[in-house]
C-alpha cells in the first residue's frame, strides 16, 4: 500500500508490453503462416500438374496413336476382318504387333481379335483360336459386347494366365478399339494392354518432392492406377472427397479432407477428353511442417521478449518512480500550506501543488494585461492610420495606457512573418498567437537602445512597430538597418521561422506617422524582390512607375513557344530572364505582368494537353494566389514546376500514341502473316500515318524494323507447325506466307540454327 503508484505503474506497463508483443507476434505468425501455407499448397498443385501432364501425354498419345492405326492401317484392318491368312501373313501381323509393343515401354501387350474366323493375333504368342487364347478375361469382355462400354475408355484389369509357359499375374489398363453389331457382338477388335505398374512409376517420377499418394480414376470412381496396388480396380466413388471431385464443375482444384484422423491435402486435375482424373493426396504435416516449426519459433521468441520486457519495465519504471517520489517529498516538506491529505499518493501531492501554482500564475497574468489591452491596440492603429489628434484628452488617454507619444521624432516599421500561410497550416491559432507575442517581446527588447517601441498585431501576418526615438539618435537609414538586423538575428535564434522588416522615413510629429507607416507598407511589398529574412528601407524610387509599354512581350512569346516544343532547359533560361526583367518594375506592375504571363501559359497548356482540366488547375491557382507568395524566386520555381509537369504530360501522351501505332502494326501482322503478298505499305495503311514516321516509331519502341519483326514472327509460327503437325517444310513455308520454299529452307536454318527437318526431329524427341 505504501508503494501503490509504483505497483500500478509496473502492472500497467507490463500489460501494455504483453499486449503489444502478443499482437505483433499474432500478426507475424498469421502473415508468415499464410505465406508458407500458400507456397506449400502451390507446390502440391505443381507436382499434381506434373504427374497429370505425364499421364496425359502417355495415355492420350497411346490412345490416339492406336486409334489412327485402327482407323487407317489396312494391315490391322485385314487382320480383324480378313478371311484367310497364310503363314507368312500371320508372321507379318505378329511382327507388327511386336514392333508396336517395343515402340512404347508402357505397352504390355497388343492383341487383334478376328471373331468371324476365330483367330487371335498377339504380340506375346503365335496365332490362336479365340477359345484357346490365354487371356480369357479379355475374351470374356469382348463376348459381353456393348456392356463393356460402361467401363470407360481405359478398362482396369487384373489378369492371371500363362503366356509361353510363363505364369503372368499383373495389373493392366486395356484400351479396346472395336465396333459392335446390332446383336451386341463384336466382329473384330484391337486390344492394347498398358502396364499399370509402369504407368504409376512414371507418374510418381514426375511428381517427386513430397511423400504422397497418387491415383487415376475414371468418371465412375473406379481406380485405374494407384501408388498402392491394393486399391486397383476398386470403386471409391462412395468416399466423400471423391464424390465431391466427381461432381465438381471445375477441371482442377484442391480440397482438405480428414481420413482416419489424419488431415490430407487433395489436389486433382480432370482430363478434358478421355474421362479420367489425376489425384494426389499429401499429408498436411509433410507440407506444412515448416509452417508449424515457424509458429513454434515465433511463440518461443514472443515468450522470451515478454520476460525481457517485464524485467526491463520493473527496472526502468523504478528509475522513473524514485525521482517522482523524491519530488513529492520535497514539495511536501517545503510547502507552507497543506496541499494534500495525509494519505495522498505522490501524484496527488504533485497535482495539488501544480493547481496552487496555476492560481499564482493567474494572479501574475493580471499584472501584464496591458500587453493585450484592446484599448492600447486601437489607439496605436489610430496613430499609424492618421486618425489620432494631439488633443489633451487623447494625450491623457495614451498616458493612462502606458504609451508615451509626446516628443518625437518617430519611425514606423512593419514586421511581416515569412511563409505565413504555410505556418498557418502547420500550427494551431494558439501557437501562432504565442509566436507573434514572442516577436513583439524580442523587437521591444532589441530596440530599447534606440527608443521606446510600441508594437501590436496589425493583420494576420504583419506586426506594426511605432518607435519614439531617443534624444540624440541618428536619423540615417543605415542606423536602423543595423537595429532591425539585430531583431532579425534574435528572431532566427529563438523562433522556427524568419521575418521581413520594412521601415519608412523618420518623421517629427504624430500627424506625420501615417506617412512613415505608408512608406513601410510600400517597402514591405518589395519582399517579393529582395527575398525573405531581410530588412527593407523605403526608397523614393519605389513610387516611380515604369512605362506600361515595357512589358516583355517577346520574352513571353519565346517562353510559350518553348512550352510547345518541350525544351525544358531553354524554357527555364527564358523564365529566368523574364523574372529578372520584371523585378525592376513597381510592385503592382510585377503582379500584373506575372498574372498575364501565367494566363498566357494556361492558354498554351490547354492546347498541348487536350484541355486536361487537372493540369490547368495548378496554373489557375497560381494566378489567383500571386499576392500570397513571398518572393519572385518562389513564384518562379512553382511556375517552372507546373510548366515542366505539363510538358512531361504532353511527352508521355505522345509516347502512348506511339505504343498504339506499334500495337496496330503488330496486330495486323499477327492476322495477315500467312499472306505472301503482305507489304510494309499494307501495314502502314492501318495507322493512317506516313511510312517513314511509322518505321521510326516502330524501330524506337521495339528495337527492330517492321520487316525484321514480320520475318521473325513467321519463323516462330513455322517452329510451332513443325512440332505440332506432319506437314512438309514446303507446305509450312506456304502457310507462314513465304512462297519460295528454297528461301524458307535457307532462312529458317539461319534463324533457328537447324534445318526444318532437324528442328522437328530434335523437338519431337524432347
Amino acid at each position: 500500500m505504501k508503494n501503490s503508484v509504483l505497483v500500478r505503474t509496473i502492472f500497467f506497463h507490463s500489460m501494455l508490453v504483453l499486449i503489444l508483443v502478443s499482437l505483433v507476434s499474432f500478426f507475424m505468425m498469421n502473415i508468415v503462416s499464410r505465406g508458407l501455407t500458400k507456397e506449400a499448397k502451390a507446390s502440391v498443385d505443381t507436382m499434381t500438374e506434373q504427374a497429370y501432364h505425364t499421364a496425359d501425354v502417355l495415355l492420350r498419345s497411346t490412345y490416339y496413336y492406336f486409334g489412327q492405326l485402327y482407323t487407317n492401317d489396312m494391315e490391322i484392318f485385314n487382320a480383324m476382318y480378313g478371311d484367310e491368312f497364310t503363314g507368312m501373313q500371320s508372321k507379318r501381323i505378329r511382327d507388327k504387333l511386336v514392333d508396336l509393343k517395343a515402340a512404347n515401354p508402357l505397352i504390355e501387350s497388343v492383341y487383334i481379335y478376328n471373331m468371324n474366323h476365330d483367330i487371335v493375333f498377339s504380340s506375346e504368342s503365335t496365332r490362336n483360336t479365340v477359345d484357346s487364347f490365354y487371356d480369357n478375361g479379355m475374351t470374356e469382355l469382348l463376348k459381353k459386347g456393348q456392356k463393356m462400354g460402361n467401363r470407360g475408355v481405359f478398362i482396369p484389369r487384373r489378369e492371371r494366365f500363362s503366356s509361353n509357359n510363363t505364369p503372368v499375374d499383373m495389373n493392366l489398363l486395356s484400351i479396346v478399339y472395336t465396333q459392335f453389331k446390332q446383336d451386341g457382338a463384336s466382329d473384330g477388335a484391337l486390344v492394347v494392354n498398358l502396364n499399370q505398374q509402369t504407368l504409376q512409376e512414371l507418374i510418381n517420377k514426375a511428381g517427386q518432392g513430397i511423400s504422397r499418394q497418387s491415383m487415376i480414376i475414371n468418371q465412375q470412381g473406379m481406380v485405374l492406377s494407384h501408388s498402392d496396388p491394393q486399391f486397383l480396380m476398386k470403386s471409391i466413388a462412395d468416399e466423400r472427397y471423391i464424390d465431391e471431385i466427381l461432381h465438381s464443375e471445375h477441371t482442377r482444384g484442391q480440397i482438405s479432407v480428414s481420413i482416419k484422423g489424419d488431415n490430407y491435402l487433395v489436389a486433382y486435375l480432370k482430363s478434358d477428353q478421355l474421362g479420367w482424373i489425376a489425384i494426389s493426396m499429401v499429408e498436411e504435416n509433410s507440407v506444412l511442417g515448416t509452417v508449424i516449426m515457424v509458429q513454434r519459433f515465433i511463440l518461443c521468441i514472443t515468450g522470451l521478449f515478454i520476460i525481457i520486457a517485464i524485467v526491463s519495465a520493473v527496472l526502468s519504471i523504478r528509475s522513473i518512480y524514485i525521482p517522482v517520489r523524491n519530488l513529492a517529498r520535497k514539495i511536501g516538506g517545503s510547502s507552507t500550506k497543506p496541499l494534500h491529505s495525509p494519505h495522498a499518493n505522490e501524484y496527488e501531492m504533485i497535482e495539488s501543488w501544480i493547481s496552487h501554482q496555476e492560481e499564482r500564475v493567474q494572479d501574475l497574468q493580471s499584472s501584464i494585461s496591458r500587453y493585450s489591452d484592446a484599448g492600447k491596440k486601437e489607439l496605436l492603429k489610430e496613430v499609424i492610420l492618421g486618425v489620432f489628434k494631439e488633443t489633451p484628452a487623447n494625450l491623457k488617454r495614451s498616458h493612462n495606457l502606458g504609451i508615451l507619444l509626446d516628443g518625437g521624432p518617430y519611425l514606423a516599421a512593419a514586421i511581416r512573418i515569412d511563409n505565413y500561410y504555410s505556418l498557418s497550416n502547420r500550427f494551431q491559432l494558439e501557437d501562432l498567437a504565442l509566436f507573434k507575442y514572442a516577436i513583439m517581446n524580442i523587437a521591444d527588447e532589441t530596440m530599447r537602445t534606440y527608443g521606446t517601441a510600441e508594437l501590436f498585431e496589425y493583420s494576420d501576418d504583419t506586426i506594426a512597430v511605432l518607435i519614439n526615438l531617443a534624444e540624440g539618435q541618428s536619423h540615417h537609414a543605415d542606423a536602423y538597418h543595423k537595429a532591425f538586423n539585430e531583431v532579425l538575428g534574435n528572431i532566427r535564434e529563438y523562433l522556427p521561422f524568419s521575418v521581413t522588416i520594412s521601415f519608412g522615413t523618420v518623421v517629427h510629429s504624430l500627424v506625420q506617422v501615417t506617412y512613415s507607416w505608408s512608406q513601410a507598407c510600400q517597402a514591405a511589398q518589395y519582399r517579393i524582390v529582395h527575398g525573405t529574412g531581410t530588412v527593407i528601407a523605403y526608397e523614393p524610387e519605389m513610387s516611380q512607375r515604369m512605362p506600361a509599354d515595357e512589358y516583355p512581350y517577346q520574352l513571353e512569346k519565346m517562353i510559350t513557344d518553348q512550352m510547345k516544343t518541350g525544351n525544358k532547359r531553354k524554357h527555364r533560361t527564358l523564365v529566368d530572364e523574364f523574372f529578372e526583367t520584371i523585378s525592376k518594375y513597381q510592385y503592382e506592375e510585377i503582379i500584373q505582368y506575372l498574372s498575364q504571363m501565367v494566363i498566357m501559359s494556361e492558354r498554351v497548356a490547354k492546347v498541348i494537353t487536350d484541355d486536361d482540366e487537372l493540369l490547368h488547375m495548378d496554373l489557375s491557382s497560381l494566378s489567383e494566389s500571386l499576392r500570397q507568395w513571398d518572393t519572385l524566386a518562389h513564384i518562379k520555381e512553382e511556375y517552372i514546376r507546373i510548366c515542366e509537369k505539363i510538358m512531361d504530360f504532353r511527352d508521355n501522351d505522345f509516347s502512348l500514341r506511339g505504343v498504339k501505332v506499334v500495337d496496330k502494326v503488330k496486330e495486323y501482322i499477327h492476322t495477315e502473316y500467312s499472306n505472301p503478298d503482305l507489304t510494309i505499305d499494307d501495314l502502314v495503311k492501318q495507322t493512317g500515318m506516313t511510312k517513314n514516321h511509322v518505321r521510326k516509331i516502330f524501330n524506337d519502341l521495339c528495337g527492330e524494323t517492321i520487316s525484321q519483326y514480320l520475318s521473325n514472327y513467321r519463323f516462330e509460327k513455322a517452329k510451332e507447325l513443325l512440332i505440332q503437325t506432319d506437314y512438309s517444310a514446303a507446305r509450312i513455308s506456304e502457310m507462314v506466307g513465304i512462297a519460295n520454299s528454297n528461301y524458307f529452307y535457307v532462312s529458317f536454318k539461319k534463324y533457328a540454327g537447324k534445318s526444318p527437318q532437324h528442328y522437328r526431329m530434335e523437338h519431337r524427341l524432347n
